[in-house]
């Protein structure tokens, strides 16, 4: 496979601004009630297509979540497309963009509302052209008529592959949305469209005005009696005494809810240290299934020990090997909690996790997750080696890793009294032949994981190996580690 070094990367273009990538994300929050930025931004993180130059280093970095979610920031229609078939996805709703849209001025509050109610749809629309460039780079907008109560927009983009229909979607559901917001009802229609042969984007806006309208405007032209400023004063007053009851109230209860997260975070907290992380969260929100019941799931599964492990540590005090394998669990632990794997369990010097249950994304995701945790232990070994020699440790420690993707049965194994929550299962002894098969220092996985991620990381064919328990020897691949990742490129 060839590798494409960093050096080499450019930034992407400035097509669109990130507040478009804002609109989904607030949709996404008024539906889901929480937005699940792994799948909102799957095949973007870490994407040698979406690279931005860093202000602080001038160096070019793979965009992060705090880049794609500033308004301020610039992305290339591609990643934006990319965005939007997310959110299609995500939603399993194929108008889901058309419907973001529609949602964008739900947003808006207080002198915001009523300057846009008074302005009008008309006024708005007008003003489309200047606000389009604020936010787009690459199309233009032409008001071919803007008549009360009627408007066509033309829309034409810049020759460009990477706009689809969903941005139609998106057009036509903000200008829908602003006729609601404006209190003018409007209907929107797409009469021709650039992405089916047409020339540009045509929208022929329809609503109906109210007077509510020249209400507003008289309100400006006439002078306030005296009387009615105090009956307005009078009504602002009560308002104000309503609110800070309210508001003390709400301290109240926030305070009493402060209380009862600390407890339920100490909860999650002790009972992290026994049972996976996202496994404490399901048992405190009350969801025991994965727990209790046993399933059948896709996993990625990874086995790792130390090489010679007995033979370093018999000659050490009982004190020193406990600080080093202390050092060495919580180091491999923080690394397996960051690619957020599922550690099943320790075995003497052993890890056995899993990727795929109780959460899963799709297979895909989770290998390529499942490879880069292995080669960041691989790394932290070296350094972790470079402390221990110097420490006093004459005989280097390292690790064998081995990966494997198939089918297992997954949930709680043991008796009434104590159990854990594992995977058991042919496909799970083939990743632990594998593991005992690596060279120390390396990574060696199946052909069912190498399919996954081949086209993401280096990777040689080794020859067959004769796993204990398969009739046909078994097809393996090493990882090539001599290309160095850092973190905040491959997550």
């Amino acid at each position: 496979m060839t590798t494409i070094s960093l050096l080499a990367a450019k930034p992407m273009k400035n097509d669109a601004s990130c507040i478009n990538i804002l609109t989904c994300e607030h949709y996404l929050k008024s539906v889901l009630l929480q937005v699940p930025y792994r799948k909102l931004f799957n095949e973007i993180i870490g994407n040698r297509k979406f690279f931005v130059t860093d202000e602080d280093t001038g160096k070019v970095v793979p965009a992060a979540h705090d880049y794609l979610l500033e308004p301020g920031n610039w992305i290339s229609n591609d990643l934006l497309n990319r965005v939007y078939q997310n959110v299609v996805s995500i939603l399993d709703d194929p108008d889901a963009i058309y419907k973001a849209g529609k949602n964008i001025f739900k947003t808006a509050v207080g002198t915001q509302v009523f300057l846009m109610r008074l302005a009008g749809v008309q006024t708005i629309i007008n003003r489309l052209p200047i606000e389009n460039a604020k936010f787009n780079a690459n199309r233009s907008i032409k008001i071919i008529q803007n008549d009360n109560g009627y408007a066509v927009v033309r829309i034409c983009w810049v020759d460009d592959p990477a706009v689809s229909q969903l941005f139609c979607d998106m057009n036509r559901g903000v200008y829908e949305g602003l006729g609601t917001l404006t209190g003018n009802p409007a209907t929107v229609s797409e009469k021709t469209c650039q992405f089916k042969g047409g020339n540009y984007c045509e929208y022929h806006i329809k609503w109906k005005a109210k007077p509510i309208y020249a209400r507003l405007m008289d309100l400006f032209r006439v002078r306030l009696s005296r009387e009615i400023i105090d009956e307005l004063e009078r009504r602002i007053e009560e308002v104000n005494t309503i609110r800070l009851r309210q508001e003390r109230m709400i301290e109240f209860r926030t305070k009493d809810l402060q209380e009862q997260k600390r407890k339920v975070v100490k909860a999650h907290s002790f009972l992290a240290r026994y049972v996976p992380p996202q496994l404490a969260k399901k048992i405190l929100a009350g969801d025991v299934a994965p727990v209790r019941d046993h399933h059948r799931r896709k996993l990625v599964m990874f086995f790792s020990d130390i090489k010679d492990f007995t033979r370093t540590t018999d000659a050490m005090e009982p004190e020193d090997m406990g600080e080093l394998l202390n050092e060495y669990f919580s180091s491999m632990n923080d690394i397996i909690q960051h690619y957020e794997g599922t550690l099943a369990n320790i075995t003497g010097d052993a890890l056995f996790v899993f990727f795929g249950a109780p959460d899963r994304t799709d297979d895909r995701d989770q290998a390529l997750r499942c490879v880069r945790m292995a080669m960041e232990m691989q790394q932290k070994m070296q350094v972790l080696q470079k402390k221990w020699f110097s420490d006093g440790i004459e005989y280097p420690l390292q690790i064998r890793c081995g990966i494997n993707t198939g089918m297992a049965t997954v949930g709680s194994f043991g008796s009434g009294q104590r159990s854990e929550y594992s995977a058991m299962g042919m496909q799970v002894n083939l990743a632990s032949r594998l593991e005992t098969a690596c060279v120390p220092g390396g990574i060696l996985i199946s052909h069912s994981t190498w399919a996954l991620i081949n086209d993401q990381v280096d990777c040689r064919s080794k020859e067959t190996i004769e796993a204990k328990g398969f009739s046909r020897p078994v097809r393996a691949y090493e990882v090539n580690l001599g290309i160095e990742y850092e973190r905040d490129q491959i997550t």
